[in-house]
């Protein structure tokens, strides 16, 4: 039945399976990879960012669809065709077109064979002769056509600021849906009431009462920020002179704060000013390391972390 293929990103414990087929009937996804990675190296990569997509049904493979985020580009479609349904291609690409767009990518390009020419401008693909290989096409898709209007919004205003366009693939920062239907957390440290989603206002108080029988204090910073809130954040700092590089190594652009989730929050404990890394040194924070997960809270932004955000040891994110 058609409705029996899924697809969802890949696991990393089926890297090794999936590597055996990339290179038996894919060898072409892997032109591009220096000699010295192998396949599963570089599959493995792909892993963390989810742009290594497989439909399944049941417990058999029916296809994978993997993206090149750095180049804008579909890396490969594979169909098993004694288990692929007929409207399994247009699944994957269409999974893989929604996910390069929610990275900020307006256009997605690559490379198919001749003959599935017709199959791929029936998906909305340009397609031109490859000048490299004559059995080849080159295709490209205008993604911005399929972006809603809150999507659309998010663009023109990073675009009106000066965000560069790249931002969210540089980051590894995918766009945020802004949350609705929160609740109270509490008040901050400036008596200002913060809201979260119900799930993780109840995390957070729960956690905040676990932390003071131990006498640890988590102060609560900031919780939910609006999408307009951080676009007015960002205009407010380069009318005091910040350059757009300076803004970014310290706050994430409107439509890609996590924040805008409803999920995060940051905190500070008594002593210490907020938002700062004279946190890390406190034994709230201490505390947060060995706890945090107990409630669904991790840290977003460590050090040396994969999204090339500064250490950030006051900001987490509640993912339960």
């Amino acid at each position: 039945m058609e409705n029996a293929i899924r697809v969802r990103p890949a696991r990393s414990s089926e890297v090794a399976t999936l590597a055996k087929l990339v290179k038996s009937r894919l060898p072409d996804m892997m032109s591009h990879v220096r000699r010295t990675d192998s396949v599963e190296t570089h599959l493995a990569e792909l892993v963390p960012d989810q742009a290594l997509l497989v439909a399944t049904h049941g417990s058999r493979l029916a296809g994978l669809g993997a993206l090149d985020l750095d180049h804008r580009r579909i890396l490969a479609c594979y169909l098993d065709p004694e288990v692929a349904s007929p409207d399994t291609p247009r699944r994957l690409f269409e999974s893989l077109e929604r996910h390069a767009l929610r990275f900020g990518i307006r256009r997605l390009n690559g490379v198919a064979r001749k003959r599935v020419a017709g199959f791929m401008r029936s998906l909305g693909y340009e397609c031109r002769p490859d000048p490299d290989d004559e059995n080849n096409i080159l295709i490209v898709r205008d993604l911005l056509e399929l972006a809603d209007d809150k999507t659309r919004e998010i663009f023109r205003l990073c675009d009106e600021l000066g965000v560069p366009e790249d931002y969210g693939v540089a980051h590894r920062m995918p766009l945020v849906t802004e949350a609705e239907g929160m609740t109270s957390a509490g008040r901050d440290i400036f008596e200002r009431e913060q809201r979260l989603i119900p799930d993780a206002a109840d995390a957070f108080k729960r956690m905040r009462e676990a932390a003071l029988t131990s006498n640890i204090e988590i102060r609560l910073v900031s919780g939910f920020r609006a999408i307009a809130y951080q676009a007015n954040l960002f205009s407010r700092k380069l009318d005091q002179g910040h350059s757009m590089k300076e803004i970014l190594e310290v706050s994430a652009p409107p439509g890609y704060s996590e924040h805008h989730s409803g999920r995060a929050i940051d905190v500070t404990t008594r002593g210490v000013k907020p938002l700062e890394e004279d946190f890390a040194r406190t034994d709230a924070y201490q505390w947060l390391l060995g706890n945090a997960r107990i409630f669904g809270f991790r840290e977003s932004y460590p050090r040396h972390n994969r999204h090339r955000i500064s250490w950030e040891p006051w900001h987490w994110y509640f993912k339960r």
